[in-house]
Order: structure tokens, then sequence, then C-alpha cells
């Protein structure tokens, strides 16, 4: 009775360590379809399934190599057999006891455990490979024409650039903002220049004193790149960078880069007017300030700013530097654009809001938001 009442107090072994494998494995999915591509999800399902079926077809045996193989299997399996003969004869000997028998069967087990074992190693290597190429990025269908599709790392690291990159657009927009503040309403010059012609100071000198740099040392009565003013635009900032785009970040002669240009509708380079006294004042922005937001008709959420350039990056002191929207998004180095990953451009809205306009946006809506009072709203 007791024994019977103990076999029924004693608790089944508990085969619910599948059902967590199960689920461990069904998280893994819903992990990897949230943070990567469904690419993924569909070869760790029917990847082991689409090797062979694509690969098998296109094999071909090569039979020398073939018997070679089966030769050594063959070898390997005698070797087995003499060894574990030895073994036993030793052990049975040496504690004087009868020899068991090794029999060709125990050989054949043995070498099949060996060589599945050899396959579970090296299958554990290979899917190691995998694990760390899914996060770093690799090589795929998908991006066969493009290059290196990036991993979960790789994505996260992309997502994280394309922020920061909006964050420094969304800083310009404040620091332009508060210049408005400060000049009665309107915006500095895109650049400036003397009645001769001579280039003096770019956009990004004016938003200094309302952004996170120092441009008190900036000489505005001389060019930008004369000194003193040359060793400050040979400075760069941080600001001026666009972390998603790749390349150089200092010109030949050594001046600071800047990623983002000015609409040169809203920014136009103007020519400073001379001061009645001639003194080095009238090259100072606020004898000759920018462009009204009374003239921006078309609505400052409407109208571009500034944006992400394409290429041919000129310094960040460069009166010059200055690009027109309507000319279309990663077409030329020239014209506004962006990397590949945002296929389009980022840009900054006289409001100050930031917005990513596609490579195919159509030209006529370019056209109206680079613009400040041609009569078209674009929502």
């Amino acid at each position: 009775m007791k024994d019977a009442e103990t076999k029924a107090a004693t608790p089944m072994p508990s085969n619910g360590w599948w059902k967590g494998g199960v689920g461990a494995f069904v998280a893994l999915l819903i992990v990897v379809a949230v943070i990567g591509p469904f690419e993924y999800v569909e070869q760790i399902l029917l990847g082991w399934l689409y090797f062979p079926l694509g690969t098998i077809p296109r094999a071909s045996v090569d039979w020398p190599t073939a018997i070679l193989g089966i030769a050594c299997v063959f070898l390997f399996v005698v070797g087995l057999r003499f060894t574990g003969r030895w073994l036993l004869y030793s052990t049975a000997l040496n504690n004087n006891t009868p020899r068991p028998q090794w029999t060709w069967r125990c050989s054949w087990v043995l070498g099949g455990t060996l060589l599945v074992l050899f396959g579970s190693g090296t299958a554990l290597v290979g899917v190691t490979h995998q694990f760390i190429w899914l996060l770093s990025g690799r090589p795929n269908t998908a991006s066969a024409s493009t290059g290196v599709s990036p991993g979960f790392i790789g994505q996260a690291r992309n997502a994280a650039r394309t922020t920061q990159a909006k964050n420094e657009l969304h800083m310009h927009g404040l620091a332009f903002q508060s210049v408005i503040d400060v000049r009665g309403g309107r915006l500095p010059p895109g650049g400036t220049m003397t009645e001769s012609g001579e280039l003096l100071h770019g956009w990004a000198a004016f938003l200094g004193p309302y952004h996170s740099y120092d441009t008190s040392g900036i000489d505005f009565s001389i060019p930008w790149h004369q000194a003193p003013n040359d060793r400050i635009y040979k400075s760069q900032l941080s600001c001026f960078v666009n972390p998603s785009m790749p390349g150089a970040v200092f010109d030949a002669n050594g001046y600071a880069l800047n990623h983002w240009s000015g609409n040169v509708h809203v920014l136009p380079l103007q020519t400073l007017n001379a001061a009645a006294d001639e003194t080095p004042s009238r090259h100072d922005v606020s004898n000759d300030p920018g462009m009204s937001l009374e003239q921006i008709t078309d609505g400052a959420n409407n109208t571009i700013l500034i944006g992400s350039a394409g290429g041919a990056f000129m310094p960040w002191g460069h009166p010059a530097n200055l690009r027109d929207p309507a000319k279309g998004i990663n077409n030329s180095p020239q014209n506004f654009g962006g990397p590949d990953l945002w296929n389009g451009a980022m840009f900054g809205f006289c409001d100050g809001s930031v917005k990513l306009l596609s490579n195919q946006t159509d030209p006529a809506v370019l056209e109206a938001l680079a613009r400040p009072a041609d009569g078209v709203s674009e929502q």
C-alpha cells in the first residue's frame, strides 16, 4: 500500500522543456522580424531547405574523390577497431579479467558517432559565423546590386546617425529662428561679397552667436580665406558634418567642409553696400539683412531653407555654399542629396521643421518648395 502511495505521490518527469524551447524559438523569430528584415525570418525557417534544393541540382559527383573518401572512412573504422581491441586487451590484462569482445558493430557505431560530432562542430562554427553576419551585415540576394546589407547592429547604427543628422538640421533651424527674432523678422544672407565681387562670408558664420560655436574671432571686414579668418574656418565643427554621409571633412587646403547647404532662393548671395564713413562695418551683415519672412508668401512650412548636400562639399565659411533644390535630389554631386540608405535628401524648412524628401520627388514639387513666393503651396 505504501509503495502504491509512494508511486502515486512521485511526480512524473516533466516533458515541458521542449515547450520552452519552442517558445524561445518563436520569441527569437519575433525579435528578428521586428529588428531585421523579413528575409532573415525566412532564412531561419526555410534556409535549410533552400540550400539543398538549390545546391543538389547543380552538384556533380567527383568519383575519384568520393572513392577516396569512402576508403578513408573505412580505414578510419579499421583503425578504431584495432585501437579498441588493444585498449580492451590491455585493460583486461591489467585487471586479470576475461577480455571482452570488440565487434565490427562497435567500430562502425563509434566511427559514425565521431563523424557526427565532427560535423556538428563544423555546423556550430557555421552557425556562429551566420549569427555574426546577421549582426554586422553580409552580402545577400536582396543586396547583390547595392553591396553589403546592414545587420542588426548596422541598422541601429544607421538609424542613430539619421536621427543625429535630423537633430543637427533642427539645431540649425533654431539658430536661424533666433537670427530672425534678433533682426526684425529677417534671415541672414546666404553669403556676402563686396561691390567688386570679392567673396566675404557664408551663412554659417552668421549663426555662431545663436548656435553652439563661437564666431567672435571672425573679422567680417576681410574675406573668409584670409588671416585671421582662415584659422577659424579650418576648424571642423560636428554640427556641419552629416554623420550618415561618408567622405572627407576637410578639403585639400585644410578648410573644414560643410555637409549642409543653403537654398539659393531663400539665402541668396548678397552684395554689401558701403557704409557712409567707409569703416570696416560696411561688411557687417546688419547693414544688409537678408530676406524677410514677409517675402516668403508660400509659407515657412512650405519653403526649404537648408538641406543635406549630395557631394562636392564646400567649406563652412564659403559664401557660395548654396544650391537649388529644384535641380533634383541625388542626381549630381553639386545638388542636394544624401547617402544611399536615405534614398533622398534631408531638408530643414523655414519654420524649423525637418523633412526627408525622396529621390523620386516630383520636380514640380521641388520647384514649389524651393521658391519662397511662386504662388504654389505644397503640403
